[in-house]
């Protein structure tokens, strides 16, 4: 019984600290966006200076899960769930760093004195994304398997839209009045953008095989 209480509680510290890091990995890419569009260095100093907590919380639940496994042996749902936390914090770390990708560009963008007016697609991108983050947070707090699919889905409009906004660059390129130091980061940072959106939709493929054991295949 006192191996089980044990056992419980550190279940439960597992799921605590991956709420840690989902909520400081929303924080993160909130001020890297937001940094972006007022061209604020500070903020972007911030968001750069903050992932080293992230990369500390990624080691930690890596060490609690060997932990776990090696202490109690769980079975099934529970050693499903203690092994897939790893994969989730590795995807959490990992837009972690595409939002310091943001922030550095925020201050190439300052220390260059280029004036970046961003172009509608890519805030849309940024809002689709922000959102997945969000609700990512959510479904793994609620167990909402019907949240985690809607999430899922939301990837097919942002690779649509990188599709365009590499099509506009494109465009703008030959338009003189444009400027072209603008080109490389609007690409840039629409892959980066996709990329933080493959990395929620995978959360949202571990979050479905945690709570069934199933592969979103079996849900779409």
């Amino acid at each position: 019984m006192e191996n089980t209480r044990h056992y419980d509680n550190e279940m439960l510290f597992l799921r605590a600290e991956v709420s840690k890091m989902l909520s400081l990995v929303l924080e993160s890419f909130e001020l890297a966006v937001k940094s972006l569009e007022d061209v604020d260095t500070f903020i972007a100093d911030k968001v750069i200076a903050g992932d080293d907590a992230i990369d500390d919380l990624n080691r930690q639940i890596e060490e609690t899960v060997y932990m776990i496994v090696a202490r109690y042996s769980p079975q099934s749902k529970d050693l499903r769930y203690a092994m897939t936390m790893v994969k989730f914090a590795n995807n959490l770390e990992r837009i972690a760093d595409l939002s310091c990708n943001i922030a550095e560009m925020t201050k190439d963008i300052y220390e260059k004195n280029i004036k970046i007016n961003l172009i509608k697609d890519i805030k849309r991108m940024f809002g689709i994304c922000l959102q997945m983050i969000k609700d990512t947070y959510e479904a793994f707090g609620g167990k909402n398997i019907k949240l985690a699919i809607e999430v899922w889905r939301r990837d097919n409009d942002i690779d649509n839209l990188e599709k365009i906004v590499n099509s506009s660059v494109i465009d703008g390129i030959c338009n003189e009045q444009f400027d072209k130091r603008l080109a490389i980061l609007y690409i840039l940072l629409a892959r980066d953008l996709e990329r933080i959106a493959d990395h929620s939709t995978n959360l949202c493929e571990e979050i479905i095989y945690i709570e069934t054991g199933k592969d979103i295949d079996e849900f779409i």
